[in-house]
């Protein structure tokens, strides 16, 4: 009994003491979480994710009461309908999934390379088949798009960019080698209209 107690008082210090070495360096606590945003169906959906991961845990048998809205909501979720006998793994991952939407002012969460600016469309494309022989190693497998802008005093031009780059890094590791051989790139966003070829 004796022992007993003596154990748990050693991990009561224990604990303490991590949680004091934890508050005198923030840098071992773990992250905060990210606040759900202040929308009914966010908390909502925060809660029943909450109780499905406690369910699918620590009683998973609970769920088969709601498959069929399991199922639709894991579908939905994918952007597509629910097939019948389907693996709702296979759910996940959609074969064909629906075109993104047409929201001409929104800007892309990808990244891209800006080689040059052109007054027109032919003068762009005959500009890109020149910038990707040039930099074959690292256009490859990119897609050049032109976004028309206005400068002021100079009037309309189309850029044209490359990309996808999924991170900043990465569209800046692309313009250093272009750079490099004395060619200009900058890092922007991967918006614009597909070059045509």
């Amino acid at each position: 009994m004796k022992t007993l107690a003596v154990l748990i008082l050693g991990l009561s210090l224990s604990a303490c003491a991590s949680l004091d070495f934890a508050q005198a360096d923030p840098d071992l606590a773990p992250p905060p979480e990210p606040d759900v945003a202040d929308t009914l169906n966010a908390r909502l959906a925060d809660a029943t994710a909450r109780e499905l991961s406690h369910l699918s845990r620590f009683d998973p048998q609970a769920l088969d009461s709601v498959q069929g809205e399991l199922r639709t909501l894991a579908a939905a979720l994918a952007g597509r309908a629910v097939r019948p006998n389907e693996d709702p793994a296979a759910m996940a991952a959609p074969e064909n999934p629906l075109p993104p939407p047409d929201l001409p002012e929104a800007r892309s969460v990808f990244h891209a390379v800006h080689l040059a600016s052109y007054r027109g469309a032919e003068t762009a494309e005959a500009g890109w088949e020149t910038l990707h022989a040039m930099f074959p190693d690292v256009l490859d497998g990119l897609s050049a798009r032109l976004e028309s802008v206005e400068i002021e005093g100079r009037g309309e031009f189309l850029r044209l960019k490359a990309g996808p780059f999924d991170t900043r890094e990465a569209a800046r590791s692309a313009c250093r080698a272009i750079e490099a051989a004395g060619a200009y790139c900058a890092i922007a966003d991967f918006t614009g209209e597909p070059l045509s070829r």
